[in-house]
Parts: C-alpha cells; structure tokens; sequence
C-alpha cells in the first residue's frame, strides 16, 4: 500500500472577490492529499489558494478511491 496518494487536476472555473462586482474566470487547479495524517483537499486561483481536511465535510462530500 502506498504511504500517500496525491492527485492534482486544473480545470476552468472562477474566483470572486465580495468586493468586487464581478467574477474572474481562469484556471483553477484542484488538489487532493490522502497519507497517514488524512485527507486534504486544496483550490488553487489567481495567487489565491485555500485547503482544507475532507474529514470535517465527509458528510457533503463524497470521496471515491481508486482502485
């Protein structure tokens, strides 16, 4: 088994800024980290990136594992 399975997928999508009135469309590239520490998911969009543990959202996110 392996120690850690990392995916990494860019796809188009957008960032808003609240304070802004318009949206900014671009690339946005999605992470996700599985290792003996836990799960991570990550977004990352114009210099902006946000992670998070999938453990506390397993309940609206659904996780599907490779084979």
């Amino acid at each position: 088994m392996k120690d850690r399975d990392y995916r990494e997928k860019t796809v188009e999508g957008m960032i808003v800024d609240l304070h802004q009135p318009f949206p900014k469309f671009g690339k946005v590239t999605v992470r996700m980290t599985s290792d003996k520490r836990g799960q991570s998911l990550s977004l990352a969009c114009a210099n902006v990136m946000i992670e998070i543990p999938l453990e506390p959202v397993t309940d609206i996110i659904k996780v599907t594992e490779r084979d």
